[in-house]
């Protein structure tokens, strides 16, 4: 009875939840002398592991298997199967640096799963309830643990400061509850609420007050869905996930400089993939970094230092405004009327995803004439409009295809896409973008002109026979979806992805972009 007494007076000074926004504030306590969260500034496969956690008590979560544990493992083997096969080909880029971070907080490093069952190990989750990042904190939980989030800048989508962020508010929840369970419990629905069952049942066995149905159906489930998905992910073949796609583990060096710079810019004057070098630093919102303090610190490839503090310098921006650094974004002016329901309706998104993409708070009001960002996509009252456009006799109106010396041009009109247009022209979409020198993410604008190729060009008869070799063997031509990697769409055609790769002659498949059209390999029909 005393230590539950002793538990309700300390839980008075825990604050915060990951999903619940309660509590006085702790900010960073973990610092250095500066006084900031312990950032690691260089990581590389090479590195000499730390010491693992000596407390005898914090070395390991148990591993108690029970039905719940069972059902969801038969999940993940079943209907949860591609969202596990996603969640582990992402696990290994994150693993050992998000474990370094557990363990130089004195943390066991099977937390690590908690991140795979919140976010599925994606930067850009985003919840009902506006939570962000790897590990889903809310807002104003992300800023108690000392998260920078602004117009510019968002760490909750950085796999080093979200994770201490995380490793800081699982010290307070264990120190409290002296139970791993509870500490789970707690950061899905909040430790007043289990403080409360824990006081009222006399209890801090975690089954019980499942058991006793104490907790939301989703905090019970909870801690058996960590159970499970962390052993699936200690054996992956085990439990038949043997045919994964593995990303490569992170690696970076950094640098620091002056100014802020555009990171875009910078991607290409170091001929790097602009979406690789954005994911070394994915705290920033859009391509412009931002300084923090007197400085800016980026995180590079492993051994470009002076190739990366030349494309820095060459890359500042005099003016720092935001701009989107994806290609599927566009400005939307706030009317008379509108509410971020009706305008996430329209277009077809979630009031959490713009609150986010954003930055606005919960209540922030919306102004007539505010500008907004939202998905690059034809509104739902336009589209009968848009569909009759295309229905009609030639591909495109008169007025948007011109005719010159160097060849044909079409005149990109509201709604269209690179992949419309493609498909308008019997072409690719890279074959689009080679002959427009159009790179990665860039958005498509209202009269601008695109080069086409001319009927019976190269470009159309390629397409053509592949379209046409497509139909003879009985192929299907699956376009890419946002999320999906080849051992999604494998699964989905029940086919290997070796024989995605060998049939479409992919080389690298963490290059696989929306929008690419993959021909699903089938036997021929005799």
């Amino acid at each position: 009875m005393r230590r539950l007494l002793t538990l309700s007076l300390v839980l008075a000074f825990v604050s915060g939840c990951a999903h619940k926004d309660l509590g006085t504030k702790a900010g960073r306590t973990a610092t250095n002398s500066e006084g900031d969260l312990k950032d690691i500034g260089s990581f590389r496969l090479s590195d000499p592991e730390g010491p693992k956690v000596v407390d005898q008590e914090l070395e390991s979560i148990p591993t108690e298997v029970n039905p719940l544990v069972e059902k969801w493992i038969a999940y993940f083997q079943g209907r949860g199967r591609p969202h596990m096969e996603r969640y582990l080909a992402r696990s290994t880029r994150y693993e050992k640096l998000m474990k370094k971070v557990l363990r130089d907080n004195g943390l066991p490093e099977d937390l690590f799963y908690i991140a795979l069952i919140e976010s599925g190990f994606s930067s850009r989750a985003t919840s009902h309830a506006s939570a962000v990042g790897y590990w889903q904190f809310i807002r104003g939980t992300g800023k108690r643990y000392g998260l920078d989030i602004n117009a510019f800048v968002d760490e909750r989508r950085d796999p080093v400061f979200a994770t201490q962020a995380a490793a800081e508010y699982f010290k307070g929840l264990y120190s409290v509850f002296g139970s791993w369970y509870l500490a789970m419990a707690s950061y899905n629905v909040g430790e007043n609420r289990v403080k409360r069952e824990v006081m009222n049942h006399y209890t801090r066995d975690f089954w019980e007050l499942a058991r006793k149905k104490r907790l939301p159906a989703e905090t019970i489930n909870y801690v058996p869905k960590f159970i499970a998905a962390k052993m699936i992910g200690k054996d992956p073949a085990k439990y038949g996930f043997d045919d994964i796609d593995y990303l490569p583990p992170i690696e970076f060096d950094h640098i620091t400089v002056s100014q802020p710079v555009n990171l875009r810019q910078m991607a290409e004057k170091m001929n790097l993939n602009y979406e690789d070098f954005k994911a070394l630093n994915p705290k920033f919102k859009g391509e412009v970094a931002i300084l923090k303090g007197s400085d800016l610190i980026l995180r590079i490839p492993p051994g470009t230092a002076e190739q990366s503090k030349v494309a820095a310098t060459e890359s500042f921006v005099s003016r720092v405004q935001f701009v989107a650094d994806t290609g599927d974004t566009q400005t939307y002016r706030i009317r008379h009327g509108d509410t971020l329901s009706t305008v996430a309706r329209r277009y077809r998104t979630t009031v959490a995803f713009l609150r986010d993409l954003n930055d606005l708070p919960r209540r922030k009001p919306l102004r007539v004439g505010m500008r907004i960002q939202v998905p690059d996509r034809t509104p739902l009252k336009d589209r009968s409009q848009s569909r009759s456009m295309v229905a009609k006799k030639s591909d495109a109106p008169k007025n948007t295809v011109t005719i010159s010396s160097d060849g044909r041009y079409y005149i990109v009109q509201s709604g269209d896409s690179l992949f419309t247009i493609a498909r308008k022209y019997a072409t690719s979409v890279s074959e689009l973008q080679r002959m427009n020198n159009i790179k990665r993410g860039r958005t498509l604008k209202v009269g601008m002109k695109l080069k086409v190729p001319t009927p019976g060009s190269s470009s159309a008869r390629e397409v053509a026979t592949e379209v046409a070799q497509s139909k003879k063997t009985k192929s299907k031509v699956h376009v890419v979806r946002r999320g999906e990697n080849l051992s999604v769409i494998a699964a989905k055609y029940n086919v290997a992805v070796s024989d995605l790769t060998e049939r479409n002659k992919i080389r690298n498949p963490a290059s696989l972009v929306v929008g690419a059209r993959i021909v699903i390999p089938s036997e021929v029909k005799q």
